[in-house]
């Protein structure tokens, strides 16, 4: 059981705005690197010979593989769309896989590309030109996260609630593009963050 929980943990734990906003209520808690998400990345693909891996999960990592070295020349732009697309393919793969070893490495390859995806917009914004409501959304969020490592399922429920909300309404008020993107992604983790928080209540 604690390892199921330390697995959703992980994929909450690569939060969207975290470093995309660069606020100080990171530094208690901070995000999944990708240094450290492309360590898991290629020790477990060493378990994997490429023959048996699916079609997607190849494409996935050279995407991936271009995705990192777009964001190594600035490229944001380039470098969030290919991470995006390298996370489709190894969700894609995740689900074809024959093997476990197989699955394992294409949902952390899919871990990987969604930070580095969030690198990629975090390096792109400047803060000051999102909306308050976006700014209210990654606070609570960042909350909710917290509150959910300490086993406060209740409270992380209702911070995710909240977030999620505020998220939203941000989505709408957004005058740029990537200001939206954005907004709508932190939406997206609320609600996983809220639906663990919910699952983990009901087992504990």
């Amino acid at each position: 059981m604690m390892k199921k929980n330390t697995a959703a943990q992980r994929w909450i734990s690569a939060p969207l705005l975290c470093g995309a906003l660069g606020v100080s209520a990171c530094a208690a808690q901070p995000p999944v690197t990708l240094s450290q998400t492309e360590t898991v990345v290629h020790q477990t693909s060493e378990r994997n010979a490429p023959l048996s891996a699916p079609v997607e999960l190849q494409s996935a990592r050279n995407e991936f593989d271009n995705a990192r070295l777009a964001l190594d020349e600035r490229e944001y732009e380039p470098a969030r769309r290919l991470a995006e697309q390298a996370l489709a393919d190894a969700r894609l793969a995740e689900l074809r896989a024959e093997t476990e070893s197989a699955r394992q490495t294409a949902h952390d390859l899919g871990l990987s590309s969604e930070t580095l995806r969030d690198e990629a917009v975090r390096a792109s914004i400047q803060p000051r030109s999102l909306p308050i409501e976006l700014r209210l959304a990654k606070d609570e969020f960042d909350n909710a996260r917290l509150a959910l490592d300490e086993r406060e399922y209740e409270r992380a429920r209702h911070l995710a609630e909240q977030a999620l909300a505020d998220a939203r309404l941000a989505e709408l008020r957004a005058e740029t593009e990537i200001a939206r993107q954005t907004a709508h992604d932190l939406g997206v983790s609320s609600e996983t963050l809220r639906d663990e928080a919910v699952r983990l209540a009901a087992l504990y």
